[in-house]
């Protein structure tokens, strides 16, 4: 599914529709991946504050962080690094080498500005800067 920008309301319905679906699965979180790569492939999309595809992602903790920091390493965007500063947020044992890992996404080479923005912001808010 290709969104066209954040008023692309009738696919934001099915999108919301669809991970509705998925979380009644026993096996949604198989979807992640492309939940994931959703976010990737439309860079300048607002699904929402955070908006169901993350809420989907999220309610799979355990099963989608890996997919998440591929999905950052190849091309970071606003969403996915709002995500990872969410994972930040809730304090895990690895929390300083996430909060580096953030640092490097100011100066991606495929990140938007507003992704090497918002990466800058919750760096500087995480290292209170």
């Amino acid at each position: 599914m290709t969104v066209d920008n954040s008023e692309d309301f009738e696919k934001f319905d099915r999108i919301n529709t669809l991970v509705d679906q998925l979380r009644q699965n026993n096996d949604g979180h198989l979807a992640c991946d492309a939940l994931i790569d959703l976010l990737e492939r439309h860079p300048s999309v607002e699904f929402g504050t955070p908006g169901e595809p993350i809420h989907t992602i999220e309610h799979y903790d355990g099963q989608y962080e890996d997919l998440l920091n591929k999905s950052l390493d190849r091309r970071p965007t606003y969403m996915t690094i709002w995500m990872l500063n969410r994972i930040i947020n809730a304090s895990p044992d690895n929390k300083d080498d996430l909060i580096e890992k953030m640092k490097t996404y100011i100066n991606h080479p495929l990140a938007d500005n507003e992704a090497r923005t918002a990466a800058q912001g919750f760096y500087n808010f995480q290292t209170k800067h």
